[in-house]
């Protein structure tokens, strides 16, 4: 044993010699890790199109990820009641437990932190370019900025972290929102100043980031900070880029069929500036059977937007009992399953005024409201479901009408025009029994919104004619009726947030940074506005970081203990 002890004694006396942090300090070499796997400019590009990629998933249009921003708002609602795991019951569907609670966290976390690790090892890496370096910070600063504009959305203040972590972290605090609102302000401050304008963006680019789109970011969170100049110069930037204009005249893919410039928008490969669209500022790319885009046979990748929200019109009977339609087709709307639907207030109250029959976003081909039925052993073949009698429409069940037929967004489909791959039989149109992607690409911004956010400063500011002359410029475009300066509110604004932007919004958002989510629900959405209370306007913090952060209290928003 003395021996051994011996032995020991020298082993400690030979590595307390050797502590040199030259020694200690080890690169892997064998596997990887940040030390080598972050060498080069390539390294870094990687990185960042990681973050791309979680911004895709994020709003990628599953009911489970996408859905519960949508869902429970004045917007939408659950099209299959407690069948699916989606926010419908408040008192029920949102606590501390609730797994999109998690989700979404652990959604921009992973973005700050893979940024972190960016912005920490960039200014150590060989560039042949210093622009190149600066416009991966500038891209990387972006993510991080956006980040945290999400998460205050949700959830309020939330802990600021802005460096690697390379050891496990038990004490996170949360910081103010005023703090997490600064912090946004700043990293996209940073990127609105080095981003490339849209004009210098090569065609293969398609998809990165401009200046624009942290100009837009930060039209928002001046709104929420109180700079209202500010605000109105941000947004006043984008509008007035000579790149950057809304579409008023048809152009792209199917510019010659029966169409308007706002149906254009939503077409396939419309999306991108290549098509002669000057309104989009950050488009979520996707491309069909492409590695890392969307596939047909597997309908969890990619965006699916048709088949979360769009009806589940083909299991439909006529009133003899008969198949309304041979099945899922491309010419009536694709493969939905009707797990989210649009509240009544979106689908008709929002329209009124005389508008419902003259704005071109409440179209037919804008919004479905009717179908044909084409299954020849119908006796009613070759009719609209419009003429079927009365009595078939008195005798639809709950179920009907909230899953199987609803009016259906059209953006979220290519109708007419789904991949060859798609479709099963192209005779008849039918698809696929795993069709129900979104073929197209995705706008998180286009200039559309910029108007509306400037128009909403303009109104913070007492001045409605200002905001009523950009409201104005989407309703001139829309054929809509005009609004009058005496009509201009926060309601309205928040209307035609609808009517332009529907489920391109992330509506949970919007609702919950104006403190409105609570009212906005209670007004318009059938099932969850009698079961929401005012503090649900933000998300619980969730269990598991209070659980595990165990050094010190991460404290948990009003209403959740």
């Amino acid at each position: 044993m003395k021996v051994y002890r011996y032995i020991i004694m020298v082993g400690i006396l030979f590595l307390a010699g050797a502590c040199d942090e030259d020694i200690l300090d080890e690169t892997p070499l064998d596997f990887l890790s940040p030390e080598n796997s972050f060498t080069t400019p390539e390294d870094i590009e990687a990185a960042l199109f990681l973050n791309y990629d979680n911004i895709r998933n994020f709003y990628d249009g599953k009911y489970f990820t996408t859905g519960h921003l949508h869902s429970a708002t004045d917007l939408a609602m659950s099209s299959r009641g407690t069948a699916i795991p989606l926010l419908e019951d408040y008192t029920i569907d949102l606590n501390p437990t609730s797994f999109f609670v998690a989700n979404y966290w652990n959604a921009m976390y992973s973005i700050i932190f893979n940024t972190n690790v960016i912005l920490g090892r960039l200014d150590g890496i060989d560039y042949d370019s210093e622009d190149e370096r600066t416009r991966h910070k500038a891209e990387a600063s972006f993510f991080r900025g956006y980040a945290y504009r999400c998460l205050v959305n949700l959830y309020g203040g939330v802990p600021i972290v802005l460096d690697e972590i390379s050891s496990p972290k038990r004490d996170f605090v949360r910081d103010t929102k005023e703090a997490t609102v600064a912090q946004a302000i700043s990293d996209l401050e940073f990127a609105a100043e080095n981003l490339p304008n849209v004009s210098e963006i090569p065609s293969q680019d398609e998809g990165r980031l401009v200046n624009a789109a942290a100009l837009h970011t930060l039209a928002e969170l001046y709104i929420t900070s109180g700079d209202l100049d500010k605000s109105i110069a941000a947004a006043s930037a984008v509008i007035d880029d000579p790149n950057i204009s809304l579409m008023t005249t048809r152009f792209g893919n199917r510019a010659t069929d029966d169409g308007d410039p706002y149906w254009d928008l939503f077409q396939r490969n419309n999306q991108n500036r290549a098509s002669g669209n000057t309104e989009g500022i950050y488009v979520i790319q996707t491309e069909t059977n492409v590695p890392g885009g969307s596939t047909v046979e597997n309908f969890t990748a990619g965006l699916s937007y048709e088949r979360n929200y769009g009806p589940l019109y083909f299991v439909l009977k006529d009133p003899d009992g008969e198949d309304i339609f041979l099945g899922p087709t491309t010419q009536a709307g694709g493969r939905p399953v009707g797990f989210i639907r649009p509240t009544p207030y979106f689908t008709h109250t929002i329209w009124g005024n005389g508008n419902f029959d003259v704005d071109v976003r409440n179209h037919e081909r804008n919004i479905q409201r009717d179908w044909m039925v084409d299954n020849p052993g119908s006796a009613y073949f070759g009719q609209n479901i419009s003429d079927l009698p009365q009595s078939w429409f008195d005798g639809l069940s709950a179920q009907d009408t909230l899953r199987d037929f609803f009016p259906n967004v059209t953006k979220i489909t290519t109708k007419n025009d789904h991949p060859a791959d798609a479709i099963l039989d192209a005779t008849t149109g039918e698809l696929s029994p795993l069709a129900g992607k979104t073929h197209t690409d995705w706008y998180l911004m286009r200039v559309a919104e910029t108007y509306l956010l400037r128009a909403e400063a303009y109104l913070a500011q007492g001045n409605t004619g200002l905001a009523a002359a950009d409201i104005n410029m989407l309703r001139n475009r829309a054929g809509a009726i005009p609004v009058a300066e005496g009509d201009v509110d926060i309601d309205y604004i928040l209307d035609e947030r609808l009517r332009e932007l529907n489920w391109e919004e992330q509506r949970r958002m919007t609702l919950s940074r104006l403190n409105l989510l609570f009212e906005r629900t209670v007004m318009a959405n059938p099932t969850a506005g009698p079961t929401i209370q005012p503090f649900n306007n933000l998300f619980p913090i969730p269990f598991r970081e209070i659980e595990t952060n165990t050094e010190t209290v991460l404290e948990q928003n009003p209403g959740y203990n």
